[in-house]
């Protein structure tokens, strides 16, 4: 499955309710519906509070080409 980029991701993190532990930004796209690559992408997250979803985006680790 192709990994999604940061404007994909944007679709969806528009619509989590922030702010928002990992956990929750994971449940929250489960119910919004996200394909699997994107749920595994938001699994690569550090622990934390996230405030934004540009927070979010910052904190995902890059991948490689």
């Amino acid at each position: 499955m192709p990994v999604p980029d940061r404007g994909e991701l944007l679709r969806f993190l528009c619509h989590v309710r922030f702010p928002a532990t990992k956990q929750e930004i994971f449940q929250q796209c489960v119910a919004l519906g996200a394909p699997m690559s994107y749920l595994e992408r938001i699994e690569s997250l550090p622990e934390g509070v996230y405030v934004e979803p540009d927070t979010v985006l910052q904190a995902l680790p890059r991948q490689a080409p």
